[in-house]
């Protein structure tokens, strides 16, 4: 495969050469008359030409190259996709096995905390009826003793967060990275800002009509290539 294209490395060279120079010849070139605007329509025909031979001369080259290139991804791929699928596979799993770790662990935490809580408020329950009872006895008014039965149980409960430990054990080189997405559920509701202009229906449009169909906000114009 690589045997022609040594064969035309002599010819590159010489065609590489030929094409600079005419480069060089073309930034030479100022207009400034109808003189040095005929030589620069003979440069720009000159370069025409020199195109077309430098194309006839690499895309042979190109395409050998192109040829072998395919070949060999094709090759590599035929082993890495399966294994970039199985590490896929495998990390999927993993992943959805901590979530539902973690989902666990979370709901543990908060049923001892809702078991907690429950302990605290009955404590304090409790604890306002012996509060009001004692009142009484030591000659409050009964509405004196529901007064300060009420101050206990109305003050605010504290419960000091339950974190249970991780169970997902941690295996050397593995780790999980998290990714932010979105998905559009209302795309009339997404502010202005966010939103970008179809410029590939645009151009359709001003190329279609030649400029003549007016679209708010856009100006046509032409261009001379």
């Amino acid at each position: 495969m690589s045997e022609p294209a040594l064969k035309l490395v002599p010819e590159t060279e010489e065609v590489g050469v030929k094409a600079l120079s005419i480069v060089d010849q073309s930034k030479a070139i100022k207009i400034v008359d109808s003189e040095t605007y005929l030589k620069a329509g003979s440069i720009l025909t000159t370069i025409k030409e020199m195109i077309k031979e430098v194309e006839d001369t690499f895309t042979p080259i190109c395409d050998a190259a192109f040829k072998a290139h395919r070949k060999a991804v094709e090759k590599r791929d035929g082993f890495l996709n399966p294994l970039k699928d199985a590490m896929k596979g495998v990390k999927g799993a993993m992943n959805n096995y901590d979530i539902e770790i973690e989902r666990a662990r979370i709901a543990e935490q908060k049923r001892l905390e809702d078991i907690a809580r429950k302990e605290e408020e009955e404590r304090r329950i409790q604890e306002a009826i012996e509060a009001e009872a004692e009142a009484k006895r030591n000659g409050a008014t009964a509405q004196e003793a529901a007064q300060e039965a009420e101050a206990i149980i109305s003050e605010e409960i504290y419960i000091p967060p339950v974190v249970l430990p991780k169970e997902t054990p941690k295996v050397k080189g593995v780790s999980f990275r998290t990714i932010w997405k979105f998905r559009i559920t209302n795309a009339n509701a997404i502010p202005r800002q966010y939103l970008v202009p179809d410029e590939k229906a645009i151009g359709a449009v001003v190329r279609s009509s030649q400029g003549r169909i007016k679209i708010p906000g856009v100006e046509p114009y032409e261009e001379r290539v």
